[in-house]
This record gives C-alpha cells, structure tokens and sequence, in this order.
C-alpha cells in the first residue's frame, strides 16, 4: 500500500492501485537515479554517530518512490535501524510510541497520516513532534509533498527535519532501465505503426461547387497529394529517432520522470511483446468540480489514499450523502478509483491533471 517502486529479484513492482502490479522479467535488487539522496542520508546517519543529530525528511508526490528508497535505506544499516509505517491515518498518540527495544535510528513511512486535518485533529501529529525532538535518537521519515507544504505553512515542520530530500524525478534513461529490467534480453520488441495505419500519399477529398441555375451545391471529388506524410517519409533527417527512443521520450514526458506514473503507462499503452510509440500516453482529463468536490479530491492527493468515513469526518459532513456525491463524480471523470481496500486513490494516469487543476484552485501548493 505504500509509495513503492523497486527493480526486484522477481520482476518490477509497482503500487498503482489496488496492490503491486508485477511486470514480468527479471531485474536486480536497488534503486535507480537516488544516488545523490542515498549519500545525503548515509552522511547524516553517520554524523549522528559522531552525535549531530539532524532529522530528516524525504518529500514526493505520490508513486515518487518514498517508500523505495527508505527502504534502501534499510538494506544499507542492517541491525542498525528500527522501521515504522503508518498504512492509514493515526488517531492515537500510542500507535507513534517506540518501545525500549527500538534502535537509536528510526525509519518513519507514511507520516502524512499522522494528522487529520479538522478541528481537534492534530493530537497524534503534535505527539510525533515531542517524539521527534528527542536528542536520543535520529528519525529519518516520508512525506507526502503535498501534505508536507500544507504541514509546513501552518506549523513550521520543516524546522524538524534539517534534512530535508526533496526526491527528484527520474531521467529518460533511469525510465527505461527500470523499466526493462523487467523483461530478458530482446524479450520487448519496439516497432513503429503499421504501414496500413499510415497516412496515404494521395486522397481525395469533396469540394463544393454551386449550381446557381439549379438552386444547390454539388460535391467533387479531388485528389489531393499529402505534401507533410512525403516530407517526412523520404527527406532525410539528421538523426533517426528508433521507436523506442520515441516510446521512452514519451513515457518521460507524459509522466515528468515520475517512476510509478511511467510503469502504469507502460502497463496501459504496451502490448506485450511489442510496444509502439503511438500507443503510450495520450490521456486527457476534463476536470470540471465544485468546491467541495475539489477540496475532496485535494484530500485524497494529500493523503494518496482514505477511506469514505475519513473524508466524511474531514470535510465536517453530517452524513455520508455528500462525500458519496463528491466520490461519485471524481469516479465518473476517471480522476480516482477505489482499491481493494475500500481506499480512495487518484488513478496515477490522471495524476499530472489532477495535480495542475488543484493548483489553480490553490488548494494545493
């Protein structure tokens, strides 16, 4: 249920939705194009051995790869860290207590379910803030970006965690690693459109011509030549971009180096074992809300997943007649699905709109 996107033994997995998605393959154990923000964390780890203590941070979107890279983490300082994670949102100051057993680091995923934002909401998170202002121990946690800058407008969060990683989108090339790590050697085959599905060289096309003495218009059909198609079939270019060249630059762009949003449009636009450029991306979401629907769709971004009940008690509804209405219409624009866990998530290929219209609303920031 977490942000989570690794280069596994067994394949590539990707949280999407309703659990990980497996693509078929084989790849190696690690994550791609995190180096820098690995080196950060190692560094602050072992200046906290030498007894500075900086908190830190790691901040993304959703399907940023948080998760992942905590993880990393993790793997580097076996029996050196203690590991939390908050799968929903928290309501009591006893689920963030440690126990004496816990290791002088400790690994917090998922802290944006550490508050809810309503009046009287705000316990447990002012709890965690005591917790982590220990000189004891040194708290490395995940943030949601969008949460995070709400956190750190009103209350200062930031003044916590010295350390703060933003975690940076993927490069083209870093896309296409982890993605065909997935899959053997020459198992996917890149192939540009069909030539049945190409434009024609010439075709015709109807041109009225009016008839005054006989009152109307009459349709000719005249050739015409597809000057551009002949262009750009038979010039020479400067340099021929291969087909999957074009798929990755595509999935780099529809995405923005996003590494859960590219695996769901290659998981959407590949056909296996071919996968074509035409096929990739493409989604375009009219986004048309009330406020209130907005403000819900706001919260699920912020929180990446909730549950009916919670946004019903975070919008101050009576009952859950109006949050059903808001949940009905952002299902019927495609902007978010309900997973199996009765969570409500943003469909990740809606994500890049979803993100942009709350913008503007200045709902999220």
């Amino acid at each position: 249920m977490q942000d989570n996107i690794i280069c596994a033994n067994h394949g590539i997995y990707v949280d999407h939705g309703g659990g990980p998605a497996k693509l078929s393959g084989k790849g190696e154990l690690g994550v791609l194009g995190f180096e820098e923000e690995i080196g950060k964390i190692q560094a602050a780890i072992a200046d906290f051995e030498l007894g500075n203590t900086l908190n830190i941070a790691l901040i993304a979107g959703p399907l940023g790869g948080k998760t992942t890279l905590l993880e990393e983490i993790e793997r580097k300082n076996p029996g050196r860290v203690t590991k939390l994670g908050f799968p929903a949102v928290v309501r009591n100051k006893k689920e963030i207590s440690l126990s004496p057993t816990s290791r002088r680091v400790v690994l917090l995923d998922d802290c944006h379910f550490l508050y809810m934002r309503k009046i009287g909401g705000f316990d447990a998170f002012y709890g965690f803030l005591d917790m982590i202002s220990s000189r004891e121990r040194l708290f490395i946690s995940t943030w949601n970006l969008y949460s995070w800058n709400y956190l750190n407008e009103v209350f200062g969060l930031g003044k916590y965690f010295p350390v703060q990683v933003r975690i940076p989108a993927l490069t083209q090339e870093n896309l296409k690693t982890l993605i065909l790590s997935g899959y053997g050697e020459g198992e996917i085959h890149f192939t540009e459109e069909l030539e049945s599905e190409k434009e024609p060289v010439v075709y015709l096309i109807k041109f009225p011509l009016p008839f005054a003495l006989l009152g109307k218009k009459i349709d000719l059909l005249l050739p015409k030549i597809n000057f551009p198609y002949l262009e750009k079939r038979f010039l020479k270019k400067e340099k021929e971009v291969s087909a999957g060249d074009r798929v990755f630059e595509k999935l780099y762009l529809e995405s923005k180096g996003n590494p859960g949003v590219a695996l769901r449009l290659w998981e959407l636009g590949a056909g296996y074992p071919q996968a074509r450029p035409e096929k990739i991306g493409g989604f375009s979401f009219e986004v048309e809300l009330e406020y209130e629907e907005a403000f819900v769709l706001s919260l699920i971004l912020s929180y990446q997943r909730l549950t009916r009940a919670e946004i019903a008690e975070m919008t101050g509804s009576d009952g859950e007649e109006k949050v059903n209405e808001a949940i009905f219409r952002l299902l019927h624009q495609k902007l978010i699905f309900i997973d199996g866990d009765a969570f409500c998530r943003v469909r990740p290929e809606a994500l890049g709109s979803v993100v942009s219209y709350l913008e503007k609303l200045r709902l999220v920031w």
